[in-house]
């Protein structure tokens, strides 16, 4: 009985590494009973025994490797690494959102959650939700999808520091937008419109006028067509960072707090980015860190990000530590969204056009993870039925 048990689980975990491993190749369930056919015979090719031969093909036989099984395979092997990821953001200080909204093959919207935070050991971006959106996908339908999402898998929204758009009206317009109702409810929360489609709607912008550097050695007039397109331009980029600004003195203390001048205004405009910040115990911490030759050296030595999240206590330097990790946290671009969608299409193809929305969102969390789910484990939690 024991024995059964034993082959029954090891059957289990090994049908979990395929789905696991077609998962990440974005491949379809189907798949794995091509991978079964190819592993059987590779076996009667390359062992010779004939009893050891038999014992393995019985073995591999046994693996619950269907199309049916793969699904539950994958929805499996989903949850668990979305699990750790919710248990590791649970623990989170501070966390940083890029949102983005496309339509998959089917023509059905969806709303991609990415999320950056620091996870004790390192700075984590992963898939947080791929959320369908129904009929219109204004800013007021996202937010309560937003909204919702985070209710249902207890994350607290008042720890989100930054929400990076793609600066379409319904994720920034200046009040129903998606920035300006999240804004509402979590306090802290900055807004960015992503420099990379900022930096193309500037190339965009520019069209024929790329040449402005040559006008005046070429002798041509500088008409008020010109000046006019140069005013429009400051004026729409102003307006894309109204909401979003950083002082220079905290991403200075950020990048070296050595450097920083302790009796400056340092600690003021780090109370304008954090509010609950005690000045003068930051000011204090930053002495303290200033005046530690051991932590000018591993400074030197690890850099700005290893710095803040290995050298520095947390317990000895609280706020300059939850400060700067506060800033590293931050998002500057939606390219993760972008990459989601790319694996999105990859995944849900024209061939598939018919895989679900918790399907597609179970495949894609699997390709882009990068938490490893512990595969004994789920075999023994779950109940195992041999394939014939």
């Amino acid at each position: 009985m024991f024995r059964a048990c034993t082959d029954q689980e090891r059957a289990t975990a090994a049908s979990l590494r395929v789905a696991w491993i077609l998962g990440k190749n974005k491949r379809p369930f189907t798949d794995a009973e091509t991978v079964k056919e190819c592993m059987l015979a590779s076996i009667e090719e390359v062992v010779a025994d004939e009893k050891i031969r038999k014992s393995v093909i019985d073995s591999i036989k046994n693996i619950p490797i269907s199309d049916t099984s793969t699904s539950r395979r994958v929805e499996t092997l989903a949850s668990d690494v979305f699990e750790i990821l919710l248990d590791k953001l649970r623990k989170a200080e501070v966390m940083s959102l890029a949102i983005d909204e496309s339509t998959d093959s089917s023509d059905v919207a969806q709303l991609c959650l990415y999320v950056r935070f620091f996870d004790g050991e390192c700075f984590r971006e992963d898939l947080l939700g791929l959320i369908p959106l129904d009929g219109h996908t204004t800013g007021e339908v996202m937010f309560h999808k937003v909204v919702s999402f985070f209710k249902e898998h207890k994350l607290g929204l008042d720890r989100i520091n930054m929400l990076v758009t793609d600066g379409a009206p319904a994720m920034s317009g200046r009040t129903q937008g998606l920035s300006a109702r999240l804004a509402d409810v979590a306090p802290q929360l900055r807004s960015l419109h992503c420099l990379i489609h900022q930096s193309l709607l500037c190339a965009k912008l520019s069209g024929k006028m790329l040449h402005f550097p040559t006008l005046r050695t070429a002798g041509l007039q500088i008409t008020e067509v010109m000046t006019g397109f140069m005013d429009a331009l400051k004026t729409n980029f102003a307006a894309r960072f109204e909401h979003f600004s950083l002082p220079t003195e905290v991403m200075r203390f950020v990048k070296d707090p050595f450097s920083v001048n302790v009796e400056g205004e340092f600690a003021l405009k780090a109370k304008e980015l954090i509010v609950t910040l005690n000045e003068a115990s930051l000011q204090l911490e930053l002495i303290d860190i200033q005046s530690s030759d051991d932590l000018r050296q591993s400074f030197q030595l690890a850099g700005s990000e290893k710095f803040w999240t290995h050298e520095v206590s947390h317990e000895k330097f609280p706020h300059s530590r939850g400060l700067a990790l506060f800033v590293l946290t931050m998002f500057g671009s939606t390219y993760t969204c972008e990459s989601a969608f790319s694996h999105m299409n990859a995944i849900k193809t024209n061939n598939r056009a018919s895989l679900t929305d918790q399907h597609l969102h179970h495949c894609m969390r699997i390709a882009m993870t990068t938490y490893t789910p512990d595969f004994p484990a789920l075999a023994k939690s779950k109940k195992c039925h041999f394939s014939h």
